[in-house]
């Protein structure tokens, strides 16, 4: 019976909580109230309580009720009229605190030795006390209570007004099992769960919440309430949450859905290993004066004197001046200091403070770029054990520290560490006329996993994925356009042992090379590092690799000189090695790529290009030393699904 489980004291106007774990509706509160309070005993009291509907209630007349008397009720909001200039909110401060206990309770508090009110409950863990007394009490006054226990020095003036406890409850098809746990999150906090209430045979929650204290609201009224079950043996499941402002009070439906994810079975433990892929928010840009090195994308940044850290996500030059991005930024770089690569040890003297910045350009190979808020590196995984680590940090309980970006009304962007368990998306633009909405993935927040591919959430980019991953996902931008990778396809030479040499040719038909795919451009010159070509380079041609030249007016065995390069973009391959060993005539002279030719060093060759069209190719392997074999050949095409085949090793017995 409620009247075993509440306990009214009369004498100080309070109703508590006293007895069991039942939980009572609000409706059974007030009617057992309303049923004590008419006994002709009681008639010399105030009514402690009042409804304005089945669903809403008032405490009312001065009375009170803690905040952890609350947690044993349901199915109504509560809100309080006459505590304003009738109880005193105070927080002491630690230093000098003293406990108060039980027996403090009722007894009156002193401020600087003078007599208030009654002490009517307190928080030993926040030093909050509640005292009945109608004015202020003044910031560093001494507290104590007559012939009790509690003590401290006020840490800023108490406050007074009226408190707001809507209800809160949650429908709709979720996953029952005793793990479930819904959880919410208020002004920045997991709030201490109490529910689900004991025995009701459910996950599904129903409580009272407090959102206004002393007059002020608490966030705004705003709350989220979470479901992101994931088991420590794994089998976890879809994730949901629901954001809702409770201002109104009143009795609040939270519609939440939950189902197995049939793409996350992995246990915990094993998910916890693949903490090698990297998640970084971009933060924002600073310049540098001078820089020494390459920084390694992705790796941890860090500046002396300010001890200011982060994650290292681009730089403009590999000399002089230049200007930076970095993600996951804790603490304030400043405008003096040295940056230093924790990979690759590069510095950089820093020139300026963090302009605080929530994207960043990322573009597939050879395509446009466009702009996005979160880099993430999978470390060379595939994509299923990176949608499961994503998962991972964000389920129920995580603590993984996130930094995603907020802009306020008038356009400051700002960044800030949020644990995992909270985040939701990437950038929040909290404008009263946003200028761009990221839409949240509540199932899974970084991107959902369907039918073998990832598909991102807005503003999230992969990158560094395992080679047979390389077309298996779709990303959003942060402008909100759907992005696809180009049809990146492979060719595969296997049977190799280290030390053949390969060679895969485009061909103009059978087997002739293609030795006129690019006409040179004027100033390609004896001791150049670049080659540039007249028109565009293919599509389809390796990111590195060899480029042969033909100097078409060389007829002797110098006629075509060999080069390497490590990048391309329009019509120049950079990167070029050794340089040129002469001037090229712009027009006559020629260059053709391979799409392989190099010496193995493993079983197998295998180089990545973007699928532009059916290519008719040229394979040969060939290997004079130990163990020889006979020069092979065959011809194929390179299609929409790439090119594989095996080399045929037939001994040669004659060559010595």
């Amino acid at each position: 019976m409620i009247s075993s489980d509440f306990t009214i004291d009369y004498v100080n106007k309070r109703i508590y909580h006293s007895a069991n774990s039942n939980v009572y509706t609000v409706n059974a509160l007030y009617s057992y109230l309303q049923d004590t309070f008419d006994e002709l005993a009681q008639m010399d009291d105030t009514i402690p309580m009042s409804a304005q509907t089945p669903t809403d209630y008032t405490l009312i007349n001065g009375w009170f009720m803690d905040d952890l008397s609350f947690q044993y009720l349901k199915g109504g909001a509560i809100q309080t009229s006459g505590h304003l200039n009738e109880i005193q909110i105070l927080t002491l401060q630690s230093s000098g605190y003293v406990n108060a206990v039980a027996s403090d309770i009722g007894k009156i508090v002193t401020d600087d030795g003078g007599n208030t009110g009654a002490l009517l409950d307190y928080n030993n863990t926040t030093r909050k006390w509640w005292i009945r007394w109608n004015a202020t009490i003044a910031n560093t006054s001494v507290i104590a209570v007559v012939s009790g226990t509690g003590a401290g020095a006020a840490s800023g003036a108490s406050t007074t007004g009226e408190n707001l406890y809507p209800n809160v409850y949650t429908l709709g098809s979720i996953e029952e099992d005793d793990n479930q746990q819904i959880y919410i999150i208020q002004n920045g906090a997991r709030l201490t769960e109490w529910w689900p209430e004991s025995g009701a045979g459910t996950r599904q929650i129903d409580v009272l919440i407090k959102t206004k204290e002393a007059g002020t609201e608490i966030a705004n009224g705003v709350i989220t309430v979470f479901l992101r079950h994931y088991p420590t043996g794994g089998n976890a499941d879809l994730y949901d949450h629901f954001g809702i402002d409770l201002t109104a009070g009143g009795r609040n439906a939270v519609p939440l859905a939950t189902s197995p994810d049939l793409n996350n079975t992995t246990a915990t433990a094993t998910v916890s290993g693949y903490s090698d892929i990297t998640i970084a928010f971009v933060n924002g840009t600073l310049t540098y004066s001078a820089i020494s090195g390459t920084f390694t994308n992705l790796e941890p940044v860090s500046q002396a004197v300010s001890g200011a850290t982060g994650i290292f996500l681009y730089q403009t030059t590999t000399t002089g001046a230049g200007t930076m991005t970095l993600g996951n930024v804790v603490g304030t770089f400043n405008s003096t200091n040295i940056i230093t690569g924790g990979t690759s040890g590069a510095t950089a003297t820093s020139s300026s403070i963090l302009t605080e910045a929530y994207t960043m350009s990322k573009n597939f190979e050879q395509g446009s770029s466009f702009p996005y808020s979160v880099v993430i590196g999978c470390a060379t995984r595939v994509l299923t054990q990176a949608y499961e680590y994503f998962k991972y940090v964000t389920r129920v309980g995580s603590t993984f520290s996130m930094y995603p970006t907020a802009k306020a009304q008038g356009g400051a962007v700002t960044h800030s560490a949020l644990q995992g368990q909270q985040y939701i998306r990437a950038h929040e633009d909290n404008q009263t006329t946003p200028d761009n909405t990221f839409s949240p993935v509540k199932a899974s927040p970084f991107g959902t996993f369907a039918g073998g591919k990832f598909f991102g959430a807005q503003g999230v980019w992969i990158e560094n994925m395992a080679a047979a991953d390389i077309q298996n996902f779709q990303l959003i931008d942060s402008n909100g356009v759907t992005r696809t990778p180009p049809n990146k396809q492979s060719i595969i030479i296997t049977n190799l042992l280290s030390g053949d040499r390969v060679s895969v040719f485009k061909t103009t038909s059978g087997t002739t090379i293609d030795k006129a795919m690019y006409s040179l451009a004027a100033g390609n010159n004896s001791g150049n590092s670049t080659i540039v070509v007249s028109g565009a380079i293919a599509n389809d041609t390796p990111a590195t690799g060899a480029i042969r030249l033909v100097d078409t007016s060389d007829l002797t065995s110098t006629r075509e000189t060999r080069y390497t390069y490590t990048s391309w973009s329009g019509s120049t391959f950079s990167g070029v090695s050794p340089t040129l060993d002469r001037s090229y005539t712009a027009s006559d002279d020629k260059a053709y790529v391979p799409f392989i030719d190099e010496q193995a060093s493993s079983t197998s060759i295998t180089v990545q290009v973007i699928y532009v069209s059916d290519r008719t190719i040229l394979l040969r392997v060939r290997r004079k030393a130990a163990v020889a074999i006979l020069p092979f050949e065959t011809t194929g095409t390179f299609g929409s699904t790439g090119f594989s085949t095996s080399a045929i090793r037939t001994t040669d017995t004659i060559v010595t």
